[in-house]
């Protein structure tokens, strides 16, 4: 098996495990069903309430940091308030989940619908020495196929990030290293996790989906509107160089796994329900 696999045991379940639905409106009609249709796939989950960042900007916790000059150098501006909010979110989620010692945290954003098997998949990447799962993404990669998991679904490991943070599994591994790279603040928390090479965070997915996302309908605001400030010049001309180190850390990380990533290749087969996924 690539990149840390280990042997799953059937009926394996860690000693400690949380699920939250990250939300804003916990007594919503969707809140509420997402959480009844997990706890009768035998998940317990609960509610993580949302930071709202249409409120102001949200304040920051001791080792947070605003880092405004290298999010203009990316990606041309600042995160708006509701995009802060949205990253502090699950920044503060995955915190509360290493503090408390748990072995695993999953985290579902309050717009997502879960599939049939999405129980026994969940339970199925436990335990297994992964770093992060994704369990839906908006993007379609070349990836490997590890092995299979559950029916038809199978934990694959993509070349390069599948954008989009509404639902996913982090190891105890995986909490430490996104806790100790995401305190620096300066792109969408889904741009973090798709640069997963720039903090050796392993990640592998699953296919089929086992969420998919509602016609966009969530009260986790990621962007209300775009910060109109303009680069100043020296961050324009630093632009393409740094870019250029973003892209050569991607083929570097790419290059000390090539073993998990010479069999890449796209999925022949729908991969998912998400409509704006491609």
């Amino acid at each position: 098996m690539g990149g840390g696999v280990g042997y799953y045991l059937e009926g394996f379940m860690p000693k400690k495990c949380v699920c939250w639905v990250i939300s804003l409106n916990p007594e919503a009609e969707n809140t509420q069903k997402l959480i009844t249709d997990l706890v009768s796939q035998g998940v317990d989950a609960e509610v993580f309430p949302a930071i709202d960042g249409r409120l102001g900007s949200p304040s920051l916790e001791g080792g947070e940091r605003i880092l405004s000059n290298l999010a203009m150098v990316r990606h041309g501006r600042r995160l708006t308030a509701s995009e802060l909010g949205c990253y502090l979110s699950h920044l503060r989620a995955v915190k509360k989940a290493y503090n408390n010692d748990y072995e695993h945290v999953c985290l579902i954003e309050d717009d997502v619908v879960i599939e049939q098997h999405f129980g026994d998949v969940y339970r199925s990447v436990l335990g297994r020495g992964l770093d992060m799962v994704r369990l839906m993404s908006l993007r379609i990669r070349k990836r490997t196929v590890i092995e299979p998991l559950i029916g038809e679904h199978n934990l694959v490991r993509p070349e390069r990030g599948g954008l989009g943070t509404q639902a996913y599994v982090l190891n105890r591994v995986g909490m430490k290293k996104f806790i100790d790279y995401a305190q620096q603040i300066y792109e969408p928390v889904d741009k973090v996790f798709d640069h997963f090479f720039l903090f050796d965070l392993n990640v592998y997915a699953v296919e089929p989906h086992v969420a998919f996302e509602l016609v966009h309908e969530t009260s986790v605001v990621k962007s209300l509107s775009v910060n109109i400030e303009k680069p100043l010049l020296w961050q324009r001309l630093v632009f393409h160089p740094v870019k250029l180190w973003f892209s050569l850390r991607r083929h570097f990380y790419r290059f000390s796994h090539w073993r998990d990533f010479r069999n890449a290749s796209l999925p022949k087969y729908k991969v998912g329900n998400t409509e704006r996924a491609r």
